[in-house]
């Protein structure tokens, strides 16, 4: 690999001393048995092989570089498996611009699959455009980047069209503006949001209705204009997602999340934390929309009371719930949960102050599964 040009060959083994000059010639084994099978000297070297590439596989693209300094085998078994070279890792570098474009003029840029730039601060915009040596490249970290703005993402778009994973985590200066360039990623499967502050609930329509068709997660974190055109649009387009978190988008209504009860039946992590209108209807709408609800944060959804939690016992795959701070339930919604509800492992009830049955045992009878409670 041109990138590892500098490594340097292992030492020649020294010649064998005088004194074992005379030692007698040892054939080599004949081939050996292995778990009852005939094993040849070469099997038996890929077996002693398998435990760095298995390592490699939970490594980034820089540490796998660095362990082939360790020996030629491990050089020369990682570059002829091509393990390893699927994610680069550049979180918090300050050159990761120079990175990405040595890396890009690299004979192993075709291997990277994902690229983390995660808190790079100093990365500027132009750098982005070596992103499209990356022939293969399917997945992008844009987390804090503060120099990022509009020609960024614009730049992003076109030199990565084929992109399944985006994410722009805490990028509040990111207009709607900004993100029109996204529209034309057609493959997007996962797509993270949070913390855009300023886009409003018409841009994100827009935005999910151009790009939403593959997602199966979305993130719109504290973006508190989310609203009917958003959740419409997710509905509409996004038939098979999986994941849906709206923490502390607190002004959606009832309405606007039916549309995501009718439209993906697939959902299984939904979070609705701090929303402030959302009342049983919302949650009855989900729990009969949804039938494969795994994971519900309604934590501070402070106008739920038992009758969503008795819609949600129709809800035969739940298994973690918070429904934490939620003052109008009671010990009778509760029991109505666990008729229906066998797979409940994690419980928050903190907060829940009408909920009398607190001994630890009879949640258990309740909740046969569950070995995490939160209750204060």
């Amino acid at each position: 690999s041109s990138l590892l040009s500098h490594l340097l060959e292992p030492p020649q083994p020294h010649p064998p001393a005088a004194s074992l000059a005379t030692s007698p010639v040892v054939e080599a084994p004949p081939p050996s048995l292995l778990n009852g099978m005939v094993t040849t000297s070469a099997q038996l070297t890929a077996i002693d092989n398998l435990p760095i590439l298995r390592v490699s596989l939970f490594l980034d693209h820089l540490d796998v570089i660095s362990i082939t300094t360790v020996c030629k085998r491990w050089l020369d078994t990682l570059k002829a498996e091509r393990k390893g070279y699927v994610n680069l890792n550049l979180e918090g570098k300050r050159k990761a611009g120079e990175l990405i474009e040595k890396f890009a003029g690299g004979e192993d840029a075709a291997e990277v699959r994902h690229i983390s730039l995660r808190f790079c601060g100093e990365l500027e915009e132009t750098k982005l455009g070596a992103l499209a040596k990356f022939k293969n490249l399917r997945g992008v970290n844009l987390d804090y980047c503060q120099k990022i703005r509009e020609s960024g993402i614009e730049i992003l778009a076109s030199a990565a069209p084929s992109l399944e994973h985006l994410s722009l985590f805490w990028m509040p200066w990111l207009t709607g503006k900004a993100i029109k360039p996204l529209h034309s990623l057609k493959s997007l499967r996962t797509l993270n949001l949070s913390g855009l502050t300023h886009l409003n609930d018409h841009q994100i329509g827009n935005l999910i209705k151009m790009c939403g068709v593959k997602l199966k997660s979305l993130d719109v974190t504290r973006i508190k204009t989310v609203g009917e055109r958003a959740l419409r649009a997710v509905g509409e387009t996004c038939k098979e997602l999986q994941t849906l978190r709206m923490y502390a988008c607190e002004s959606f209504s009832d309405v606007a999340l039916s549309h995501v009860a009718k439209g993906c039946r697939y959902l299984q992590v939904l979070d609705v934390c701090g929303a402030k209108t959302l009342t049983d209807k919302g949650i009855e709408s989900i729990a009969k929309g949804c039938p494969r609800l795994q994971v519900l944060n309604c934590t501070w959804c402070v106008n739920l009371t038992d009758k969503a939690l008795e819609s949600l016992s129709r809800c035969k795959f739940l298994c973690n719930l918070s429904v934490h701070g939620l003052k109008h339930l009671t010990d009778r919604g509760l029991a109505s949960l666990a008729s229906g509800c066998h797979e409940i492992v994690v419980l928050d009830l903190n907060g829940c102050c009408n909920i009398k049955n607190r001994q630890l045992e009879a949640l258990q009878k309740m909740f046969p599964r569950l070995n995490h409670l939160v209750m204060l």
